[in-house]
């Protein structure tokens, strides 16, 4: 394995097992946030446990989050340091404001846990929370335009970096790394699948719960959670699919080459299919009005014209409609098209889905089911983080595999960004290492925590 090949697998890597823990950071404020609020409205026990508990679990999951998130800025220091002399000249301000985020979160988390039973209005310990919520969310959002920035990159001369073989650096806009052309969007749609899949965690474990309790306290504790963290799936899903649509039309505006690898676009043409599945194949050749690309796609199902409608609308005929082609660009420049794949499974279980869970809330609303007490679509709710999961690290697949060769898009190629001293490669070993451990570590410090705090007795009290 060559250092670059070593540095790209130890930072995907790493930020694979990042994402997750940012996720739960995101979503885990406002399950509590919600029960803080519903135990106020409601005077009940169990949502006062529930916010009890899952706060400790916030407590122990912000500290490791902060403790990678700290490692993966060590690492995109050590292994690439031409990207991030670029980003501390000209989209430095998102990671700085980003402090300010982190700042609040770790005030005001720390006045909800360790005070929130001094303060005399609950009110004000639920504002406490939800602005925990909020700074969380912010940070996200502030790390995410960084990631927009590098899909379009803006606030400086790129032509005159490029020429100079990725050492000049001027006519610098700072300001305009927190509003590229991508920013809104995939703020957007990482928001929103960040939502989703924080809570799902904690979806898919009352489901767990409640299938293997007997206790009736237990039961009405764990059927707490699920009503509010299904509540919160089944909003957010909505928008996880409308970002998702419109991320689409932006790539195709402003990262051609990803979008063509996305859905197997292999020539320059009207009238373009929609292709499901399928994989790109070196042999044979692919024609087009006299012009010949080499490769061709196999297999997958093709719905001729309905990829040009989808990018365009009904407005138009999908004959009149030219979108280009991976033949417009160098090979050498085109990104991996397994993501083609990727894109797809994503696209297919986001909407299964989100079928899937609108159908059980229309039950649940209109013929008053209660979905809760059969153990067969309890079984499926717990199977629903595996899914969630394997949607959001394929997504994250797509976007930053989409982007292979540029570390930023179409201006900095990730072999100029990368550190050439081989005696980085250690601690890039060192890395995997403690990414290898971090969750089941952090698991067995919960499982610590509650086998010390049995919920029978917190239930009790509460």
């Amino acid at each position: 394995m060559s250092l670059l090949s070593l540095y790209e697998f130890t930072q995907g890597f790493s930020l694979g097992i990042h994402i997750i823990l940012a996720t739960i950071g995101i979503g885990l404020p406002i399950i509590v946030a919600t029960a803080e609020y519903l135990a106020y409205k409601k005077n009940d026990k169990y949502y006062r446990a529930l916010a009890h508990r899952l706060s400790l679990i916030l407590v122990v999951l912000f500290a490791v989050g902060t403790a990678s998130g700290t490692l993966v800025a060590l690492e995109l220091a050590f292994l690439w340091p031409a990207f991030m002399r670029l980003v501390g000249y000209v989209a430095i301000l998102p990671f700085f404001t980003e402090v300010f985020a982190f700042f609040t979160e770790v005030i005001f988390l720390s006045i909800y846990v360790y005070f929130g039973d001094k303060i005399k209005s609950e009110k004000l310990k639920i504002a406490s929370i939800i602005i925990v919520a909020f700074a969380a969310a912010l940070s996200g959002v502030l790390i995410t335009m960084v990631n927009a920035w590098m899909n379009t990159p803006t606030g400086f001369n790129t032509a005159l970096f490029i020429s100079s073989g990725f050492k000049t650096i001027a006519d610098v806009h700072p300001l305009t790394a927190f509003d590229t052309p991508s920013t809104g969007i995939e703020v957007f749609h990482v928001i929103s699948t960040s939502i989703l899949a924080g809570v799902s965690v904690f979806f898919s474990y009352f489901a767990y719960k409640l299938l293997k309790t007997k206790d009736n306290d237990e039961r009405e504790y764990y059927k707490r959670g699920l009503n509010i963290t299904f509540g919160i799936i089944a909003v957010i899903i909505v928008f996880v699919i409308i970002s998702g649509i419109m991320s689409i039309t932006t790539l195709m505006q402003y990262q051609t080459e990803k979008f063509d690898a996305i859905e197997l676009d292999l020539i320059t043409r009207s009238d373009v299919p929609e292709i499901i599945f399928g994989t790109y194949s070196p042999l044979g050749h692919t024609v087009y009005n006299g012009t010949v690309v080499n490769g061709t796609v196999v297999g997958g199902i093709q719905i001729p014209g309905l990829q040009s409608i989808l990018a365009y609308g009904f407005g138009k005929s999908a004959q009149s409609i030219v979108i280009k082609g991976l033949n417009a660009y160098p090979k050498d420049t085109w990104p991996p098209l397994f993501i083609h794949t990727l894109f797809d499974m994503m696209v297919g279980i986001g909407f299964l889905l989100g079928g899937f869970i609108w159908l059980v809330m229309l039950i649940k609303l209109f013929i008053k089911k209660n979905f809760f007490e059969n153990k067969a679509v309890l079984v499926l709710f717990v199977i629903i983080e595996a899914v969630v999961l394997i949607t959001m690290e394929s997504g994250w697949v797509v976007d930053e595999v989409g982007r292979v060769p540029w570390i930023v898009y179409d201006v900095m190629p990730i072999s100029a960004a990368a550190n050439t001293s081989p005696s980085i490669a250690y601690f890039a070993a060192i890395i995997i290492l403690i990414y290898i451990f971090i969750i089941p570590a952090t698991a067995y410090v919960l499982k610590r925590l509650f086998d010390s705090r049995p919920l029978k007795g917190e239930l009790e009290n509460a």
